[in-house]
């Protein structure tokens, strides 16, 4: 009876990190799609030098968020990394 607790906790455990995984991938997709629509501004070709620096910079930052995202979402209660 022990094992089938133990079994039971543990998928319990996995099943909440999966939904943990799932909302940070949501996130990261609505940052994605983000950097797509600023592209899509860029690609357009009516910003000034400025205004590209600008864009440019949000969407390194946008990156370097979901870059961190990824990573930590990653990691479970024990350190281990799922890939």
């Amino acid at each position: 009876m022990d094992e089938r607790k133990e079994l039971r906790q543990e998928l319990e455990q996995e099943l909440k990190w999966v939904q943990y995984r799932q909302k940070m991938l949501d996130i990261m997709d609505e940052k994605l799609l983000q950097m797509r629509q600023m592209t899509e501004q860029a690609k357009q070709g009516n910003l000034t030098v400025g205004e590209l620096e600008l864009l440019n910079y949000r969407l390194n930052n946008l990156s370097t968020q979901v870059k961190a995202i990824d990573g930590e979402s990653r990691r479970t209660e024990n350190g281990k990394i799922f890939e």
